[in-house]
């Protein structure tokens, strides 16, 4: 085994030495994004304004290898999912894919009030709390908008600065939302274990936790069945699908713009140093944002089931 200093000098000598080249591929974003990857494709010529990677699912890997790099030359026969071929069709054609009936038939049985919901969590190699495992997902906020049959909106949020364990005040916050009704979320896996977890930590609370996970749907199914514009590029996360239908909800005005941002909101707001000024901007700035994903969601599903004209086409 190389002694330390060894090491060291091993990493002066390689300092020394001129750039290697860099092979880009798919190494470049799995497991992981690397962190050079812009640099490393700032010197590569321009793609096609389309290129065949849109294809959701790793689906335009197979066309790479037989060397075709632009969505709109690959021949529609050859083309394995329904799913592709809408992605391929928006594409060519510019005409939003849009299937009102089977939205609303896929949504028919969700029934009210219903809970629109999305989670903030944040997650720790060594969990700052006990009884949390390794890189947890710990609920610090929640936002719920409690839709009547009358299509009435009451929000109800959930949201600790405190720096403290905030697993049992979101168990007993989660608890008190109505017993009834489907409970909505956008990749509705992720809301759910959130909730299963709370359950398991907490058997006083357990019987409606696990009650209230049973009654989660998922619309981001529902969605990327029934609806794709070809500025999603080729993904149908809430971002991406946003702008196609409500543009003027762009999360780009907020100060906390997606998860990251609010785990750096987070963090920042149980920093010890943290003045109780700047804790009340990031505060009010985390409740938007969380807010943001759940009306989105409302909007989304809202136009799903519309038959008018569908959005333009950029």
């Amino acid at each position: 085994m190389a002694t330390q200093g060894a090491r060291i000098g091993a990493a002066k000598a390689l300092l020394t030495q001129s750039e290697p080249a860099a092979i880009v591929g798919d190494h470049c974003h799995a497991p992981y994004t690397c962190a050079f990857t812009d640099y490393c494709h700032a010197g590569l010529p321009a793609g096609p304004y389309w290129p065949v990677t849109i294809l959701p699912r790793g689906a335009g890997k197979a066309f790479l290898q037989r060397g075709i790099v632009d969505l709109t030359h690959v021949p529609v026969e050859d083309l394995g999912s329904d799913t592709d071929r809408r992605v391929h069709r928006a594409t060519m054609t510019g005409q939003v894919e849009h299937d009102p009936a089977g939205a609303a038939q896929a949504m028919a049985d969700w029934s009210y009030p219903r809970i629109w919901l999305d989670f903030e969590t944040v997650s720790d190699a060594v969990p700052v709390w006990p009884g949390c495992s390794p890189y947890e997902q710990v609920p610090f906020q929640f936002v719920a908008d409690v839709e009547a049959a009358d299509h009435g909106i009451v929000r109800r949020e959930f949201l600790d600065l405190s720096g403290k364990d905030p697993r049992r005040a979101c168990a007993q916050a989660l608890a008190a939302l109505p017993k009834t009704g489907a409970v909505i979320a956008w990749h509705a896996r992720f809301e759910r274990d959130v909730v299963l977890r709370l359950a398991r930590a907490y058997p006083d609370l357990a019987a409606v936790l696990d009650d209230l996970a049973a009654r989660i749907v998922d619309l981001l199914p529902v969605t990327r069945d029934h609806w794709y514009h070809r500025d999603q590029r080729g993904s149908w996360s809430i971002k991406a699908v946003l702008p196609t239908i409500a543009p003027h909800l762009d999360y780009a005005t907020l100060a906390v713009r997606d998860g990251g941002d609010a785990v750096a909101a987070y963090r920042e707001a149980v920093d010890v140093a943290s003045t109780p000024a700047r804790r009340a901007e990031l505060d009010a700035a985390l409740r938007l944002y969380c807010g943001r994903d759940v009306e989105a969601m409302r909007v989304v599903a809202e136009r799903l089931i519309e038959s008018g004209p569908a959005s333009p086409v950029a």
